[in-house]
């Protein structure tokens, strides 16, 4: 059974989950080696902001395959990462993001090691979320498709 969600407003209650949550554990691989850490994120609408310092497994993870997943409590979301420099007017306005949700902890790293902090970028493509109560579903937000619909874990499922 497949149901169909209004895209628009399965998206905002989305958006909404992200601002009220701080940690994310982000996945990464390469080659045939996957890893997994928590990390602190500030969210942009969908999109998914942290940062860490460039010579980290995850960059060269990141660099080599920009496709990671990321899990927030129940909600499991795939995307495309993108390292960008503190140099780029993209990386001082995402400092700017991060700055507003944890006031201190970015400036705590800055003066530290400003020349090694990038930041990290996920632009979601699929969002998944398991809802639990009578009976469990799984809420799916397809970005590239705006497609929104729930299903029953037991059936196939397509995404």
């Amino acid at each position: 059974m497949k149901t169909k969600l209004r895209f628009d407003q399965v998206k905002e209650e989305k958006v909404r989950f992200l601002e009220q949550h701080k940690y994310v554990v982000v996945a990464t691989s390469l080659e045939n080696r996957v890893t997994a850490r928590t990390v602190r994120y500030a969210s942009e609408g969908l999109n998914i902001i942290f940062f860490t310092l460039k010579h980290s497994k995850k960059v060269a993870q990141i660099k080599a395959n920009p496709k990671v997943a990321l899990c927030v409590d129940n909600v499991s979301i795939e995307g495309i990462a993108e390292i960008v420099t503190q140099r780029k007017e993209e990386g001082k306005r995402l400092a700017e993001v991060i700055k507003k949700k944890f006031p201190g902890y970015l400036e705590w790293w800055l003066a530290r090691a400003p020349q090694l902090v990038v930041f990290v970028k996920v632009t979601p493509i699929l969002i998944a979320t398991w809802i639990t109560g009578d009976k469990p579903f799984i809420e799916y937000l397809d970005l590239q498709n705006q497609n929104a619909c729930l299903t029953i874990p037991w059936e196939k499922q397509e995404y």
